[in-house]
């Protein structure tokens, strides 16, 4: 029996070196060579920002199967762009400054025949990190605040963008401070966590192509702010307040417990509560607040319970009854998603940027309050309940 198995392993190992051996004789080709197409002769040419449009007449060929187009990019790389014969128009992008380049298209058919290339120039506009960079020189776009500088930027396209943050550290050397990653319209974000002490800072732009822009460089003197201390809250539950938990889940209490997100220590209310609701609490001292850091539930993140339209109101003398006449609003904040991507996506972008805690500014605020009212207007997922991780408050103690 032994002997017979023997035959059978080494009859299946020839099989396999025979496999082995001819792997490159069965590798599948194109079916067929098709004939050489006819190359591009009528075209029309859109500039953009960083890139170009390039409308054509497609050649009349039974083998044509798509059009490329090619170029070289800022750091030499050759890049190919695509489009099927059911589009008359290329893209052809990520120019690493404003001017004339050079770019073959290209008709390829049957079995990647390809037709004699066709040069001609683009003329690529300024690309939209630059304009973002040139827009961040602007006076008043970058700008100290409490504890670090505050950034306004426009992206013209909205394209995929990183803005970076770079910092001297005491010794004097450059340390990353912050990457942002958007590709909104326009927006503002903040750098944190500095001393009140003037520092220099940089701020470059880079795109997706690894484009990089040169470095703004300009000192700031950051506010100062302390954290508020979570040990002095307290729940404020007040009538007309929507505190009560859902089932499992805990009272407003674990907002300030200090672990942020986890998914085992979150408010949450129970479903069908309905939208407006709101929440009191105690901060334990009266306090000028200069901005407050919220932490969703965790992976829920942009989708659900997770507040999309809050504000927030302070008051020293409450109503016992619950009413609104004893409250200030302090301000109206809307949950942003960074990519801009609709409900249901979000990019790992996104959700670091949720889970590093969505901060939002106080811009204004009349006097120190104790007591504070948090009051959901809507959710990402227009649920009817409400979940929060953690609330974490800055500012100055009166």
């Amino acid at each position: 029996m032994r002997h017979y198995f023997n035959k059978i392993s080494t009859s299946a190992l020839l099989l396999l070196f025979l496999l082995v051996g001819c792997a490159e004789d069965i590798v599948p080709g194109p079916s067929r060579q098709g004939e050489k197409p006819n190359g591009i002769t009528s075209y029309t040419v859109k500039s953009i920002p960083g890139g170009a449009v390039i409308n054509y007449e497609l050649p009349n060929h039974p083998d044509l199967r798509y059009v490329k187009a090619v170029y070289t990019m800022a750091d030499g790389r050759v890049r190919e762009n695509k489009a099927s014969i059911y589009n008359n128009s290329i893209l052809v992008d990520g120019f690493a400054k404003a001017g004339d380049y050079q770019v073959n298209l290209v008709a390829v058919g049957v079995g990647d025949v390809e037709s004699e290339p066709t040069a001609l120039t683009v003329t690529a506009l300024t690309p939209t990190y630059l304009l973002t960079l040139e827009k961040l020189r602007e006076e008043g776009n970058i700008t100290a605040t409490f504890g670090g500088i505050r950034l306004l930027f426009e992206n013209v396209t909205e394209t995929p963008l990183a803005i970076h943050i770079i910092a001297r550290n005491d010794a004097g050397q450059w340390q990353t401070a912050r990457d942002f990653y958007t590709r909104l319209g326009e927006g503002v974000f903040n750098v944190r966590g500095f001393a009140a002490q003037e520092r220099e800072f940089g701020i470059f732009v880079t795109d997706r192509w690894n484009n990089t822009s040169d470095t703004i460089r300009a000192n700031f003197l950051p506010l100062h702010e302390v954290m508020m201390n979570k040990s002095l809250f307290r729940e404020y539950n007040l009538p007309t307040d929507t505190w009560q938990a859902h089932t499992g889940f805990r009272t407003p209490s674990v907002l300030w417990d200090g672990n942020d997100r986890v998914s085992s220590t979150i408010f949450h209310t129970a479903p069908g509560t309905g939208i407006p609701q709101h929440f009191s609490f105690d901060m334990g001292v009266a306090a000028n607040l200069s901005r407050f850091l919220m932490y969703s539930r965790l992976s829920y993140e942009y989708q659900f319970n997770h507040p999309k339209v809050f504000e927030l109101y302070g008051s020293n003398n409450p109503d016992p009854n619950g009413g609104w006449e004893s409250w200030t609003l302090i301000g109206t904040y809307t949950s942003v998603k960074p990519s801009g991507l609709p409900l249901g996506e979000s990019t790992n972008d996104d959700i670091n940027y949720a889970r590093a805690g969505e901060e939002f500014d106080i811009e204004f605020q009349e006097e120190p309050y104790r007591y504070w009212r948090w009051r959901t207007l809507d959710t990402w997922g227009g649920n009817s309940d409400v979940s929060l991780g953690e609330l974490t408050f800055f500012g100055t103690v009166n």
